[in-house]
């Protein structure tokens, strides 16, 4: 990544240049052709601008075809562990706190994203810790009885064999709003033997560049397999060429999004697509004891502030059951104030002026319904800013979306099975459910959340960290991205019969099943 200070036409000053792409598979003369934009950021480190180049559908072709011939040389015969190896090390670098790469990433993505350093640096060290190397034999054991099926032919169940293809080639449509999240993409499609086209997000697009770069730091090769670049979202003609040659697009985004990607790809080509998705929490009555209660708060203050909600792993409601050491309410007014210790230590992002707005309606509805004691409302919230809002409701009439940016709504409940027709409505965009209850009681919950349509259950505290090998929005994160073939048990054994020593001239004749017959 290049660090020339540049002149900046905008003001005059003095501004660093960083490179917000990665396209080793052009070489400085054809760089040096295209068309150039910068994008600048201020912060309190100083203006730094990013640059990128204007890709064009000849751009695109051209770099396609140079990642099929890289996937070709480097990857599809290369076994997976030594795949998941080489990643291992490469993810390994960024727990070092002075490793470049984490660095540039720690002083520029709050400048980006508006996310607190703090934030951002605790989240991506979680994060990654995901893809270290021991973690990545979880991913290949979670999907693949035998991860050994991505590197030949291995036997199965039915008397055959079996071998799992990834795809040559695939087109990745980047999310933005965590920082970090694109790491999921690159690394499953490394360890499905697959080259990476990647749409970087406007809205944060230097991380997957990072990483990118990390990779081919570790591995030159590897890194020739990657390749990672924004263009505007819908270009069509970019992405024409870009869906022509893949055998797979992976899209993480909204609705829009996913629907409008979903739309432009060609019959044929697979779509793995992670689009919007719901979480939330369920707090049982042993999680409100006395002695237990604040904990409880405060775990469920982190996965409600982390990155703001913006994450589909964030809770936008926390059903409390009734009877407890303390009450429902009690219990939300603990919430808040756990909410208001982690705004000193994260603040929320700035907000614009329509998402304060929507938080501000939300408030206002609510406390002109909290005047009247038989609502069974109550609201808190930060005083004089809109950095932290909690809704206390007794009798909600549906399960209502948060507006995101730290609403939480907390509503009393019986018993877990209370919630299956307040989710129903959302049922299809249900993720993961934290939950904090009494052991013997986790499976019977989790009997129920199934049945809700949930797909991730884990304890609160632990909503924003899923666990490596978890089955993203229910199916496997690399078995998503394979074709199987098998070779038929039958066949084996017929082949037999083609044996040189039985069709040469002068063999015996009459055989059986592929043997001599007798």
């Amino acid at each position: 990544m290049t660090a020339d200070p540049v002149v900046d036409d905008l003001d005059s000053s003095r501004a660093e240049v960083l490179d917000s792409f990665f396209l080793p598979q052009l070489t400085a003369p054809e760089l040096g052709g295209l068309t150039w934009v910068t994008r600048r950021v201020d912060g309190g480190g100083g203006a730094v601008l990013l640059r990128s180049p204007v890709l064009t559908p000849d751009v695109v072709e051209l770099v396609c075809d140079r990642l099929l011939a890289a996937q070709a040389a480097v990857l599809a015969d290369r076994p997976v562990m030594d795949i998941a190896e080489v990643v291992g090390r490469a993810v390994a670098r960024w727990y070092d706190p002075d490793h470049p790469g984490r660095r540039l990433a720690e002083r520029l993505l709050p400048q980006i994203t508006g996310y607190a350093p703090d934030m951002v640096r605790r989240g991506l060290k979680d994060h990654l810790k995901t893809f270290r190397a021991d973690r990545l034999l979880r991913f290949l054991a979670a999907d693949f009885d035998n991860p050994l099926v991505l590197d030949g032919f291995q036997p199965n169940r039915a008397g055959g064999r079996s071998r799992a293809f990834g795809p040559r080639l695939t087109t990745q449509v980047f999310a933005g709003n965590v920082p970090g999240l694109p790491a999921w993409n690159i690394i499953c499609a490394l360890l499905v033997k697959s080259a990476t086209l990647g749409k970087s997000a406007s809205g944060e697009p230097l991380f997957p560049v990072l990483l990118a770069r990390s990779l081919a730091e570790e591995d030159p090769d590897l890194g020739r397999c990657l390749a990672v670049a924004p263009w505007p979202g819908g270009a069509a003609d970019v992405e024409a060429a870009a869906f022509a040659r893949s055998d797979a697009v992976t899209v993480t985004g909204g609705q829009a999004a996913v629907q409008s990607v979903t739309a432009r790809v060609p019959t044929g080509v697979p779509v793995i697509a992670y689009g919007h998705k719901v979480s939330f929490a369920v707090v049982g009555r042993e999680a409100l004891a006395l002695n237990r209660y604040p904990d409880t708060a405060r775990r469920v203050a982190r996965d409600v502030s982390q990155y703001d909600q913006q994450g589909c792993l964030s809770p936008h409601v926390v059903f409390v059951e009734r009877d407890g050491g303390v009450d429902p309410q009690t219990f939300s007014a603990a919430l808040a104030g756990e909410m208001a210790r982690f705004e000193v230590t994260r603040p929320r992002a700035r907000l614009g002026l329509a998402d304060s707005a929507a938080i501000e309606q939300v408030r206002a509805q609510y406390e002109f319904r909290s005047y009247d004691d038989a609502a069974g409302v109550a609201l808190f919230a930060s005083d004089g800013t809109t950095a932290w809002t909690v809704v206390h409701e007794e009798r909600p009439a549906a399960f209502t979306l948060s507006p995101l940016n730290r609403v939480v709504r907390v509503h009393p409940v019986s018993d877990v099975a209370e919630l299956e027709p307040l989710l129903a409505p959302v049922r299809r965009y249900l993720q993961t459910a934290g939950v904090a209850c009494a052991p013997e009681r986790l499976t019977g919950w989790a009997e129920v959340l199934g049945r809700c349509g949930v797909d991730r259950i884990c304890a609160v505290g632990q909503m924003p960290d899923p666990a490596a090998g978890w089955h993203h929005d229910g199916r496997g994160s690399l078995a998503a991205l394979v074709r199987w073939v098998d070779i038929e048990g039958a066949a084996e054994l017929t082949m037999e019969s083609y044996d040189p020593e039985w069709t040469r001239p002068g063999a015996a004749s009459g055989t059986r099943n592929g043997r001599e017959g007798l």
